[in-house]
């Protein structure tokens, strides 16, 4: 029997696409349109919706921010906490891809693009971001 998981009313859900063969991530670069950490690397991802679950969530953030149909299948669980700094549950997905830049486009942010794991630290990236994708190393 699957495991019935109950969420808070509101909760932040996002994520990554990560490439295992050269070992980067795809990110998302904020704005200075956001309130929080603006112009800075981080995942794709917001608030949930109504009754949508933590994929949907990401699934919908994937389609708005770089018009990318994500499946469940392919949305893999990483990490979930309590982000006390923003008094909202985090909850972060990866989904395992080597898609081409050229095939996506913008819909939210200033930009995007494929981050090698050994250069994330030339790029300015929220702490969040760096925490789960140390957890995606097992580093913490």
């Amino acid at each position: 029997m699957k495991e019935i998981i109950k969420y808070p009313k509101k909760y932040w859900a996002g994520g990554f696409f990560y490439n295992p063969v050269n070992k980067s991530v795809f990110l998302h670069k904020r704005d200075t349109n956001t309130k929080i950490n603006p112009n800075k690397w981080a995942f794709f991802g917001g608030l949930n919706e109504g009754q949508e679950t933590p994929k949907e969530c990401f699934a919908r953030e994937l389609k708005e921010e770089i018009y990318l149909d994500a499946k469940d299948k392919e949305i893999i669980h990483l990490c979930e906490y309590m982000n006390v700094e923003l008094s909202t549950y985090r909850i972060v997905f990866y989904v395992i891809s080597d898609i081409s830049e050229k095939e996506l486009k913008l819909g939210e942010g200033a930009g995007f693009g494929w981050v090698q794991l050994e250069r994330i630290q030339e790029y300015d990236i929220t702490e969040k971001t760096e925490r789960d994708l140390k957890e995606e190393r097992g580093q913490t």
